[in-house]
This record gives C-alpha cells, sequence and structure tokens, in this order.
C-alpha cells in the first residue's frame, strides 16, 4: 500500500515540480550562452549589455521562485491532500496512518534532492562556462569532501557517508516539522491555517533555544569546543533524528488520534 500511495502522490506532483526544474534549465541554457558569448564586453552596444542584465537577473530570480514556489507548492499539496476536502476520500480508504505520512514526506524529499541537484549542476554549468565543465564538478566534489577534514581515505569515506545520511534526516526533520505544524493547526477550531503558521515560528524558536543551550554546554564542558562543530555531521544526524522522531509522533497522533475535518 506504501508504494501504491507513493505512486499516486507522485502522479499528483509530478507536473509542476518538472515544470519548475525545466524553468531552471531553461535559464541555464540562457544565462551559460550569456556569459560565453559575453556580451557584457560589448561596451558600446547598449542593448546587448540590457539584455544580458535582464537574463541574468531572471536567472537568479528563477533560482528563488523555484525554492519559494517548490516549498509552497509542498505544503499545499500537503495540506490539501490531508486536511482539506481532499482529505475525506483519502481517509476514507483502508490506509495506515504511518503510511499516509511516509508516502508523502519520501515523495516530498525526493523532489526537493532533485531540484537542489538541479540547482547545484545550473550553478557548476555557469562556473563552468569556459568549457572546463568536468573540471569544475571534480574541483567542486573535492571541496565538499575536504570539508569533512580526516586524516585517511577510509575515515574521509565515512564521514562523507554519515553526511549524506546526516542531511537526509535533517531534511526529513524540516519536513516532518512542517506536517507536524498543519496538523497541529486542525486542532484549532478556527483559523486553523494560521495557527498551523503560529506553531511552526514557536517550534523554530524552541529549536533556536535549545541549540543555544547546547552550545554553552558544550562550550562549558569542553573549552577546545568550536562553534563549527556545531554544524558537523555528527550534530546534525543526533538532531535530525530526534526531531524527525518527534514531528512524526505529532503528525501521526493528531492524524490518528484527532482528526476533525468538519
Amino acid at each position: 500500500m506504501l508504494g501504491k500511495l507513493m505512486k499516486y502522490e507522485w502522479k499528483a506532483t509530478w507536473k509542476f515540480m518538472c515544470l519548475a526544474n525545466l524553468m531552471i534549465l531553461i535559464m541555464t541554457i540562457l544565462a551559460d550562452i550569456t556569459v560565453k558569448l559575453d556580451f557584457f564586453s560589448y561596451q558600446r552596444d547598449n542593448m546587448l549589455q540590457f539584455i544580458a542584465m535582464m537574463v541574468m537577473m531572471t536567472y537568479v530570480l528563477s533560482m528563488f521562485a523555484m525554492v519559494i514556489g517548490v516549498a509552497i507548492f509542498l505544503i499545499y499539496r500537503f495540506y490539501t491532500s490531508t486536511y482539506s476536502d481532499q482529505g475525506y476520500l483519502l481517509h476514507t480508504l483502508p490506509v495506515d496512518k504511518h503510511h499516509i505520512i511516509i508516502a508523502k514526506v519520501l515523495v516530498s524529499a525526493l523532489w526537493i534532492i532533485m531540484c537542489e541537484f538541479v540547482m547545484y549542476f545550473s550553478v557548476i554549468v555557469l562556473v563552468a562556462a569556459n568549457g572546463e565543465l568536468f573540471e569544475t564538478l571534480a574541483d567542486s566534489m573535492d571541496t565538499i569532501i575536504s570539508i569533512t577534514i580526516s586524516d585517511t581515505a577510509s575515515v574521509k569515506g565515512f564521514a562523507v557517508v554519515m553526511s549524506l545520511i546526516a542531511f537526509l534526516f535533517s531534511l526529513f526533520a524540516k519536513l516532518l516539522k512542517v506536517t507536524a505544524c498543519i496538523s497541529l493547526g486542525q486542532l484549532s477550531a478556527n483559523h486553523k491555517l494560521l495557527f498551523s503558521v503560529l506553531y511552526y515560528f514557536g517550534i523554530y524558536i524552541v529549536q533556536k533555544i535549545f541549540s543555544v543551550i547546547y552550545l554553552v554546554f558544550a562550550a562549558a564542558f569542553n573549552r577546545d569546543y568550536y562553534w563549527s562543530e556545531w554544524y558537523g555531521w555528527e550534530s546534525m544526524l543526533v538532531s535530525g533524528i530526534i526531531y524527525s522522531v518527534v514531528f512524526y509522533l505529532i503528525t501521526w497522533y493528531v492524524m490518528d488520534k484527532k482528526l476533525n475535518l468538519e
């Protein structure tokens, strides 16, 4: 049943997500042509410079539009398919609530990873506009790997793998925080969306308070503790797992025990 739910969720989201990624690819091609032809060097041709400037501005704006648009779309998709009129049909199906949550989170995570890959590749293409695409890709991968400082190849490989796992749990935690806030907002009799937003900011503030407390205690017990260590894969993995479990349980509890679609 989980596979069927994921397939249905994928079909319901692929059109918008593919259009968003296609927009980035088209703008990447136009920006790449602009850089390679070096339109900005035509100082006597104001029209070419204006066109080049507009293309690059549109490229940057398309990046922001994609990030914001994808976030709004996925949030809207979860809300309408679980707690609006569409939710009546979904919750009347003989489907476990765990499968519903997992299917939506996994599909959303896959789309976000795909979008981030497209955006990353887009930036690499522009950086390598002189034709050294593969060299730039190799250098960028070396830079990413070198971030996880280690003395041996085996330890470095382990750190890279654990960093990827930590990234996944951090992504799950962010997605589940949204589902938890939307679910908590449904407990209100009125202004459910407003309360969902208030829950989100409230949880965000609480998370920041916990982060500061952790940093203070870590620095107090270990004078050699560096603030940059908070952004290591260990802290990201632990916090990602904890927040994922907490937000998942909140979403499941409201959806399974407190569901009210009236």
